[in-house]
């Protein structure tokens, strides 16, 4: 199981310190929303409940990205020339399929939330990232029976900072104004969450794949 204590601390970096620091000086601020579609690949699931054996599935995951709440990423950010940092939240979701006897079900759908902090590059009209980060699960499961309480967690309202998650992905920004864009990206991640069953844990690695379209604004400094 991942340290809390570090896990909070991370959390608190990635969101408020490296930001403020990275952007001292900078001036072409940035914001976007990205809807889109997402394949999650299968990966293995693996369930260690107290008192059992523990439980390994290849599980088959499904994503429904159009299913409300819908999948979708949002991004902070500022350039400067070919450069820049930003911050993302990307909302994937997560539903076992193949469901079994002793996993009646499986989902980390409200959900299974990567926030990044991403290095920004720009070569001619295309952009890259790569980004690093942690995963913000919301689990809903019964495994052997025991249905989870999701009203635990942070604040408790169901939320774990579950494990570390890693992207890399290319877009392209494609101006309508000086100031208003769409955003065309296309980018892997791949993350892992540790997040409770009754009596125990639930280890689950996803790698998925995610293309998005959607506005962004530049409303502070010169746009590239």
């Amino acid at each position: 199981m991942f340290n809390s204590k570090f896990m909070k601390r991370l959390i608190t970096v990635l969101l408020f310190v490296l930001p403020a620091g990275i952007a001292c000086g900078q001036n072409n601020w940035y914001i976007n929303f990205t809807p889109g579609l997402d394949i999650v690949m299968p990966a293995p699931l693996i369930i260690q409940q107290s008192g059992y054996k523990n439980i390994t599935i290849w599980a088959e995951y499904k994503s429904s990205p159009l299913k409300m709440p819908v999948y979708y990423s949002y991004r902070l950010g500022f350039t400067n020339d070919n450069n820049g940092y930003e911050l993302e939240m990307n909302h994937l979701k997560v539903h076992l399929q193949n469901t079994t006897g002793e996993v009646s079900e499986f989902s980390i759908s409200h959900g299974y939330n990567q926030l990044f902090l991403n290095r920004v590059r720009y070569v001619g009209n295309f952009g890259s990232k790569i980004g690093v980060g942690i995963v913000l699960a919301h689990p809903e499961n019964t495994v052997r029976g025991l249905k989870l309480n999701e009203k635990q967690g942070l604040f408790k309202d169901g939320y774990y900072i579950a494990g570390p998650a890693a992207q890399y992905g290319i877009f392209k920004e494609i101006f309508i104004t000086r100031r208003f864009y769409l955003l065309a990206e296309c980018r892997a991640s791949l993350a892992y969450a540790n997040v409770p069953v009754v009596n125990g844990r639930a280890h689950a690695p996803v790698l998925a794949f995610h293309i998005q379209l959607g506005p962004g604004f530049y409303w502070y400094g010169r746009p590239r």
